[in-house]
């Protein structure tokens, strides 16, 4: 198997090591803007005889396309979202399958009639949140006669005792630090007795919901960012009443902020300091990029639970799927970067082996409704040390 591989950062390099690690892989171009920085990466890992690093900018439509016409079995983009739906356009010209962990876009899933024309099969959104928790959504509908509600808590953050879990936020950055900051602020919709509703992220009488996770994380609290429309509408469950997803963070986390929005922190206002107009936000993403990335070695956590009720054989029935997963220090890998980039590299290579037939745009529920290739997927986790567990099946009054 050929694959393509774009964005070589902090999650990239996971996956990029993964695929090193896969026997069904036979050869990986790593392409980034920062070619060099690659091949020395490549270099020191000695990954020349399976691995080539070619210079990519993704903005350059012509060249991306050009390049993604090289033969391969499968493209993984590892690009932040701001470039998901022109690479995905791009691999839809290239007539080449793709899997990505971008946002998830409906310009994306509006490609959906060309792809199936090219004979490409589009998979956006496929790490951890959106991904993973898309996927167990899809297995748990599954199992249901009627699903009713779709509720699920996902977060990474600091490993207890380390400095990130002592700094004043208890939070260092997995990913990016303005979308950090941006999941705190102004209202989301979720879906609430059958109507879709506005509601305060941080702020309200529901916020935030303490909740306890397997020692050693313990108690932690969580807060509205979203709702899974997006696998309501791909699967059809038109009978869910009740459906939102939640980011989950160490307790005080959600006061902390509130007092930094007051304050005004957040702001995209610019302030004149000495002759230097700066936004207050584009301040704290300077100050954030700077203070709050995690060191080498600092271990980090992220926790991931999906609950779906509804009607299975007659009865009301709630099933609830869960990860727990830590910092690697023997792969130097992070727990975000491992639940995102295995995530990835897993349904890559099922699409690079056609287990996953389906063209077009492909939402990421629908290989949770796939028995089959959900399990295939929990399987290869599993190998990888990514263990998802049912936590609870109960039979509701």
């Amino acid at each position: 198997m050929r694959v393509l591989v774009l964005g070589i950062g902090k999650i990239g390099s996971v996956l990029l090591e993964d695929l090193v690690q896969s026997r069904g892989v036979a050869e990986i171009v790593a392409s980034d803007i920062d070619v060099e920085k690659v091949r020395r990466y490549v270099s020191r890992m000695k990954w020349e005889d399976k691995v080539t690093a070619e210079p990519i900018d993704v903005l350059d439509h012509r060249k991306l396309v050009a390049l993604m016409k090289g033969g391969f079995d499968v493209v993984a983009n590892m690009m932040i979202s701001d470039y998901n739906v022109r690479i995905a356009k791009a691999a839809v010209e290239a007539a080449v399958d793709m899997v990505d962990v971008g946002m998830i876009f409906p310009e994306t899933f509006a490609l959906d009639c060309a792809a199936k024309e090219a004979g490409a099969t589009i998979i956006p959104s496929c790490g951890l949140d959106p991904g993973l928790d898309r996927v167990l959504e899809g297995f748990a509908a599954k199992k249901f006669d009627v699903v009713k509600n779709i509720y699920s808590w996902c977060g990474g953050f600091p490993q207890k005792n380390t400095d990130g879990y002592n700094n004043p936020l208890h939070y260092k950055v997995s990913w990016y630090w303005r979308r950090a900051i941006e999941t705190y602020l102004g209202k989301t919709s979720i879906l609430r007795d059958g109507q879709v509703v506005q509601v305060d992220k941080l702020s309200g009488p529901e916020n935030p919901e303490i909740i306890a996770f397997p020692e050693p994380i313990g108690e932690c609290e969580a807060f509205y960012t979203s709702a899974p429309f997006d696998t309501i509408e791909h699967l059809g469950l038109k009978s869910v009443k009740n459906a939102w997803n939640k980011t989950v963070r160490w307790k005080g986390h959600c006061e902390m902020w509130t007092k930094l929005i007051a304050l005004g922190l957040t702001d995209t206002e610019p302030l004149k300091v000495k002759q230097c107009e700066v936004t207050p936000i584009d301040f704290m993403v300077e100050l954030g990029d700077k203070r709050f990335q995690y060191e080498e070695g600092e271990g980090d956590a992220v926790v991931e639970r999906v609950r779906v009720e509804g009607q299975e054989n007659g009865r009301e029935t709630a099933r609830e799927y869960q990860l727990v997963d830590f910092y690697d220090k023997k792969r130097n890998a992070t727990a975000m970067g491992r639940t995102t980039a295995y995530t990835c590299s897993v349904v890559s290579q099922m699409v690079g082996r056609g287990e996953i037939t389906e063209k077009g745009v492909v939402h990421p529920s629908r290989i949770g409704w796939n028995m089959e290739l959900a399990k295939r997927l929990f399987a290869e986790l599993a190998k990888r040390e990514v263990r998802i567990t049912e936590a609870l099946t109960q039979t509701l009054a």
